[in-house]
């Protein structure tokens, strides 16, 4: 994913750009299995306003359009942990 696409997401989720950017960074370094373990942690917070986490569910989803095959899988795989 490049810099305009994680902007244009930002944006889309009312993020900061800035913080958007040191969040994706963040994440860069961590496995997968760590990344299912923020994941886990934070799926009950989305998902106590029904409004924001279906908004946020939609714009997850449209970025599977800008991915290649390997990155729209992991994709998949974090929205069925998301919507289990």
């Amino acid at each position: 994913m490049d810099q305009k696409i994680l902007m244009d997401l930002a944006k889309q989720l009312g993020l900061p750009e800035q913080a958007a950017e040191a969040k994706a960074n963040e994440y860069m370094g961590k496995s997968d299995e760590e990344i299912l373990r923020e994941i886990k942690k934070i799926k009950a917070v989305i998902k106590r306003d029904r409004k924001a986490y279906e908004k946020q569910m939609q714009t997850i989803r449209a970025l599977a359009a800008t991915m290649n095959g390997q990155q729209r899988a992991r994709l998949q795989k974090i929205i069925d942990l998301l919507e289990s």
